[in-house]
């Protein structure tokens, strides 16, 4: 069986073109009584290959540089452990343009994402330093020098100080038509929340199209915006409102994330959060391996989620049930 929404999987371009697949829905599963969105069956390559929603939106950005602008390649700096890394060397791969990753890690080969990045025919600039917002600004450095060559911001996103409000909102359309196929009876959706754009992505979807019965949205913080700036989600959906015309933060209660309810509004969805990091439970580099059913979670973002809620039965309760649905952003690519 054919996990993914892929009939063909191939890189080349004359059997299948990715970016015709970005609205296609992926499936929601039930497993052990627990209602999954299997956005790890956004699989290009096959099941356990590149996959998940920021994927998703990495070729949207991609393909509309290819088209817009028609570049020649792609410049791109991250963590040596980011999966941003195979994501867009495939990326680049499918569409026969060039990939540079900056890295400060002299032993670069020696990290997995790294090493897949490399399979499939990434170069590599060596920096002297290796934090995430200094490689961002040595791509930038290199995109001067190189001429026809776009810059895939660190964490796959698009900077508001960066981009317009309208790019901001195509960029989080993408992922926000994901919500189409939750079934009515869900109560509750858990999100793993590190960068918060997949978060972002699902509330702007759920503010539009919002399921009968849902009442509360669960974020786990594992890292980044998730677990210490969670005033990116309601500035960004604000961003979104302002070029939809529509008060999308006024669909949530986030009174309990410290940013209240607009006044006059009555929201039906709140939102709750859970500090993974930020309460000592795990750090951002540690992996935890997590199993249901046929379902192997990414041990860096999904399996930490998971772990926490199994050693917080009591205090999750409430959320973890038949009506409880848990988006599964993508899993741990383990080839290319």
């Amino acid at each position: 069986m054919n996990k993914t929404v892929f009939k063909v999987n191939s890189y080349d371009r004359n059997l299948v073109q990715w970016e015709k697949h970005l609205y296609e829905l992926t499936p929601i599963e039930q497993h052990d009584g627990i209602w999954f969105k299997r956005e790890d069956y956004f699989a290009p390559m096959g099941y356990s290959s590149i996959n998940g929603s920021k994927l998703r939106q990495c070729i949207y950005l991609v393909n509309s540089w290819v088209k817009n602008k028609r570049i020649s390649g792609v410049i791109s700096g991250s963590v040596v452990g980011s999966p941003q890394h195979p994501f867009i060397a495939s990326i680049c791969k499918h569409y026969g343009i060039g990939c540079l990753i900056a890295t400060g890690s002299k032993n670069y080969m020696e990290h997995k994402n790294m090493f897949l990045a490399h399979q499939l025919g990434a170069k590599f600039y060596l920096s002297k330093v290796g934090y995430a917002k200094a490689l961002q600004s040595i791509s930038f450095s290199l995109a001067k020098k190189i001429p026809n060559h776009e810059v895939l911001e660190t964490n796959i996103t698009v900077d508001e100080k960066l981009n317009k409000p309208e790019a901001i909102e195509r960029f989080h359309e993408v992922g926000a038509f994901q919500v189409r196929n939750i079934p009515d009876h869900i109560e509750t959706i858990i999100i793993p929340c590190g960068s918060c754009n997949s978060v972002v992505s699902i509330l702007y979807g759920l503010a539009l199209h919002t399921p009968k019965s849902l009442k509360n949205i669960v974020l786990m913080g594992i890292g980044n915006n998730g677990s210490k700036n969670l005033g990116y989600i309601p500035k960004r959906l604000g961003t979104i409102s302002d070029v939809i015309g529509l008060k999308i933060n006024s669909k949530f209660d986030m009174t309990s994330i410290g940013f209240g309810t607009p006044s006059g509004s009555e929201p039906k969805m709140k939102i709750h959060h859970f500090n993974l990091n930020g309460s000592g439970f795990c750090r951002y580099d540690d992996l935890m391996p997590y199993k249901i059913s046929s379902i192997e979670f990414h041990p860096r973002y999904e399996g930490k989620c998971i772990n926490y809620i199994m050693a917080n039965r009591d205090k999750f309760a409430q959320f973890w049930n038949e009506k409880t649905l848990f988006w599964i952003v993508g899993n741990e690519p383990k080839w290319v």
